[in-house]
């Protein structure tokens, strides 16, 4: 008869942890059957060692790594060389390399045919695994532990394929557990930390996962266990795609990036004219490699790795440190390095960041604003994610851009993968900045609709109403076929365009607009990342929670403040042909002359963020870029170029007729004044500068899947959902940093015992998304409410 792992009830304090045999307990352990016994221990403070002064195991925070071996010469030297030995294989190109510099690399690590051009790779096996632990020298020997029982290390690691079985024993009993855990602790029990005598809690083996209420307990401690662990430690998986070159590549770049030099030990840029007479100019540029292909391929492949996607590991990571260990097989680095060397990524996302992306999939791939199937792999999102992660440690980082608030976690967990529905909730309530606002404890008995229900309702009758803005709205239907060359100028704009379908249905669980659902697949249109400049400073707000009835009607404080009432298409190629949508009654531009509205308009395509080049508005508003765009950068249906084809009749203000206004010159130029300016130095198609380009992925960023809008009463330019239309409302409400389109709810919707009056809340709404609006002085709510043009009112969301 098969024999069942029996669990033993917990009491109040107590927890399960798992003693990994390893080879100093018997030489059988070292390449055998995994083999663990549960223990009972408990995390109460009473069972902390008495003498805090006195030095305990591991009190130095000190995780021995694969890596350090390699590059302690260098740290303790400073190595003057621009290889140091270690990481020589890093540069040391193969011979197919050598001979197809431009090449895709295949994902095996050399190429298989023709047998000349097979090379060897470097051995790095040796200099990579972990580093066991020898009792006669460990320093630590008579030191006592943290705990009078011991202590623990949690384990931080994505499930796999629930169909990939492994098994191992405990407590002597046969268990079949996933592939990724049991490869997970026959890598931890070579480490030395674990044959010293740490214990391990893991999830899948620690918690009764048939009995709810206890999962349901446990999972509510999960915040507690991750915090009052040693140390969180995060298994990537197994070795493969040369992922030790990766992670030596990480740890290089970590290195370097303190020196502020590592970009110059990578790639090399080269530029000469070609041609360069008083009247006709082409400058060549190319970036030139130093780093091996093959190299930028294992990074993208273990930046792909489905962990990063995994819901739970944002929590688990948070609670860690900056030195909690990283192991991917046989190397180990810290997350330290991870943060270091992604943030070298993504400020040069431009170059580097998509090398990365091109080595592994190819020059032809689109990027974030690919339509309709998975881009996680072949987007911004492989260095975004894990930054974004790690940024909401507390760690000693001058990150500016996330702002460490509810409002980033929630952002994080909307894109990550959970088998059960529940946990995109549950998983993220041990982050501080969930933890310090709402009190919740995980129930699986709830169905996943009420779990979101409760979630929001908590969330935000706590003040906090910036879940808001991750409404899950739709974005219309699109035509995905198309005829328009990407080599040559001709034609500008997409023909023979078939295949409409919609790109996103929104919510399609019957939840009320307020309630994010966690089960329906984002909005594609990326999150405004400048947050903090959407919305100038009101303090008139009434100081009043949000109240929500029985019925799930959301009331709260807030400012209708004007509607919208022209709007741009949302695509090139979208099916609807009414837009862009104009006014028929177009108003003044509130910003003043035709060069105030110009730098208002570049403001709002670059998020008000200098870096995107609104302080010079003749860089993102190059006539250049919207009519020839650059190649390399907006080769796809989101360029500028494609924006302004399809919305050149759009009328955003009277006076002005269409985008041409504010693009090209209003009055034609002569033509040796046209001459002149073509034999000067004003950027052209090829000699596009870092702020054209940084200025142009910006202003895609910001338009792709939604609309150039203006409002009707006071013309204020703005930016809005893709499912935005006509007479929507914009409004503030208290408690969201960003203004939020509104729709109000016809008669029909609202249902019977609705009041009457802005008191009654008779107007119902239901929320669009959140929008961007750029403002004349930033205190124009404030003026509003004081001339009487505007009344903070209740606002009823249904």
């Amino acid at each position: 008869m098969e024999r069942k792992l029996q669990y033993s009830p917990l009491s109040n304090h107590d927890i399960r942890v798992i003693q990994l045999l390893t080879p100093v307990d018997h030489p059988d352990h070292a390449t055998g059957p995994v083999h663990c016994k549960i223990v009972h221990v408990s995390l109460d403070d009473s069972h902390l060692v008495d003498d805090s002064t006195r030095a305990t195991k591991g009190s130095n925070r000190v995780w021995p790594v694969s890596v350090d071996g390699v590059i302690d010469d260098v740290v303790d030297g400073e190595s003057k060389t621009s290889h140091p030995e270690g990481f020589s294989s890093l540069f040391e190109r193969s011979l197919a390399e050598r001979l197809f510099p431009l090449a895709r690399i295949p994902e095996v690590p050399y190429m298989e045919t023709p047998n000349w051009l097979k090379r060897k790779p470097r051995k790095t096996e040796g200099r990579h695994r972990a580093i066991a632990w020898d009792p006669s020298q460990d320093p630590e020997a008579d030191l006592p532990w943290r705990y009078t029982w011991g202590d623990f290390v949690a384990l931080s690691y994505v499930w796999g394929d629930p169909t990939n079985r492994r098994e191992i024993y405990v407590n002597d009993v046969p268990v079949s557990v996933t592939a990724s855990l049991e490869s997970a602790l026959r890598e931890l029990r070579n480490h030395s930390r674990i044959q010293q005598g740490f214990y391990i809690w893991v999830d899948a083996l620690c918690i009764n996962q048939d009995d709810l209420d206890e999962r349901s307990a446990q999972v509510g401690r999960m915040k507690d266990i991750y915090h009052k662990a040693w140390h969180v430690v995060i298994w990537l998986g197994p070795e493969e795609n040369r992922s030790d070159l990766a992670m030596l590549a990480l740890r290089y770049m970590s290195l370097h990036a303190k020196q502020g030099d590592v970009l110059s030990k990578l790639y090399k840029r080269v530029e000469f004219y070609v041609v360069r007479l008083p009247f006709m100019q082409w400058k060549h540029s190319h970036t030139s490699l130093l780093i091996r292909k093959a190299v930028l391929s294992a990074i993208h492949h273990l930046l792909a790795r489905s962990y990063w996607r995994r819901l739970w590991i944002i929590q688990e990571v948070v609670l860690g440190s900056r030195k909690s260990p990283v192991l991917c097989g046989g190397s180990s680095i810290l997350v330290k390095d991870i943060f270091d060397s992604l943030q070298v990524m993504k400020e040069d996302g431009d170059a580097l960041g998509q090398y990365i992306i091109f080595a592994a999939r190819g020059t032809g791939q689109q990027r974030w604003n690919a339509v309709g199937n998975e881009t996680y792999e072949i987007s911004e999102k492989l260095w975004d994610r894990p930054v974004a992660i790690t940024a909401l440690q507390a760690l000693e980082t001058n990150l500016s851009t996330p702002n460490r608030s509810i409002y980033d976690a929630l952002l994080i967990s909307r894109e990550a993968n959970a088998t059960d529905q529940r946990d995109h909730v549950y998983g993220i309530l041990g982050l501080p900045q969930i933890a310090d606002n709402i009190k919740l404890l995980p129930d699986y008995n709830l169905t996943a609709s009420k779990t979101f229900i409760l979630f929001s309702t908590r969330l935000l009758t706590s003040g906090d109403l910036n879940s808001l803005r991750l409404v899950d709205s739709p974005v219309p239907r699109i035509g995905t076929k198309y005829f328009k060359s990407t080599h040559f100028s001709r034609p500008r704009v997409p023909k023979f365009i078939r295949g409409h379908r919609i790109v996103h249905r929104g919510c399609e669980h019957g939840l009320p607009s307020w309630v994010i659902c966690w089960s329906c697949p984002r909005n594609p249109a990326q999150p405004f990342l400048n947050r903090l400049s959407t919305l100038p400073p009101f303090p008139s707000f009434l100081a009043t929670a949000p109240q929500i009835t029985n019925d799930n009607l959301l009331t709260v404080k807030g400012i209708i403040f004007d509607t919208i009432t022209t709007l741009s298409a949302c695509h090139t190629t979208e099916s609807d042909k009414s837009y862009p949508h104009n006014d028929p009654e177009p108003p003044q531009s509130p910003y003043g002359s035709r060069a105030a509205t110009r730098e208002a308009l570049a403001r709002t395509l670059t998020g008000n963020d200098p870096a995107g080049g609104w302080d010079d508005p003749d860089v993102v508003l190059h006539p250049t870029l919207w009519s020839t765009g650059i190649m390399g950068v907006d080769d796809n249906v989101f360029g500028l170029k494609d924006f302004y084809y399809r919305n050149r009749t759009l009328q955003l203000f009277d006076g002005w007729p269409s985008l041409d206004s504010f693009i090209r010159p209003t009055e034609p130029q002569p033509l040796g004044r046209r001459v002149r300016d073509a034999a000067g130095t004003a950027p052209k198609f090829l000699r596009a500068t870092a702020a054209h380009r940084e200025a142009l992925r910006a202003a895609m960023r910001r338009l792709g899947w939604r609309r150039l809008v203006t409002t009707g009463r006071e013309g204020y330019l703005g930016l809005a959902p893709a499912a935005a239309r006509a007479g929507d409302a914009v409004a503030v409400l208290a408690g969201c940093n960003a203004p939020l389109v509104l729709r109000p709810v016809e008669e029909k919707e609202k249902g019977e015992g609705a009041g009457t009056g802005p008191g009654a809340c008779g107007g119902r709404f239901s929320v669009v998304g959140e929008a961007y609006v750029h403002w004349v002085t930033g205190q124009e709510l404030q003026q509003r409410v004081e001339k009487g043009v505007c009344t903070v009112d209740d606002i009823c969301i249904c």
